[in-house]
């Protein structure tokens, strides 16, 4: 199965890029995004990270690869991580499974038929009166071996 992991490949090719995250851990979209985000990319940067599921730091930059785990494993990681700290706070055991749910519909099924190696940003911000946009952005496509403007 493929899953997200943190990537140094291509760290520095966009503005503002940061990585704290070693490489090979697996990341998710998750968190708060504050409003300071704009739909540009310019702002904080929490609407442009992705989140060490070990490290809980941030990095701008995640590598479509397939691992030797299962969406199970998956989950159980990102309720550890969840749990440790803190962000399912206030969440009972019915939302922190529908959060969990949402968070592999928009991640690990999103990108199932991307191919490995596929390099991807984000871009996430807040709307007045409308839900977050949350956009993965691609970065590079291993099959056409180019950067993507």
């Amino acid at each position: 199965m493929k899953f997200l992991v943190s990537t140094n490949d291509l760290q520095g090719k966009e503005r503002g890029d940061f990585s704290w995250v070693p490489p090979g851990e697996l990341v998710a979209r998750y968190g708060i995004i504050c409003d300071a985000e704009k739909s540009d990319g310019t702002g904080c940067g929490c609407g442009r990270a992705f989140g060490g599921l070990v490290t809980n730091r941030s990095t701008t930059t995640a590598k479509v690869m397939e691992l030797p785990i299962d969406e199970a494993g998956w989950r159980a990681e990102v309720h550890r991580m969840l749990q440790e700290t803190d962000w399912a706070r206030g969440l009972n055991l019915v939302g922190l499974a529908n959060y969990i749910d949402w968070m592999a519909g928009r991640d690990l099924h999103a990108i199932q038929d991307l191919p490995t190696g596929t390099i991807l940003g984000r871009r996430a911000w807040n709307e007045e009166g409308k839900p977050c946009v949350d956009d993965l952005l691609l970065r590079y496509r291993p099959e056409a071996n180019s950067w993507l403007d």
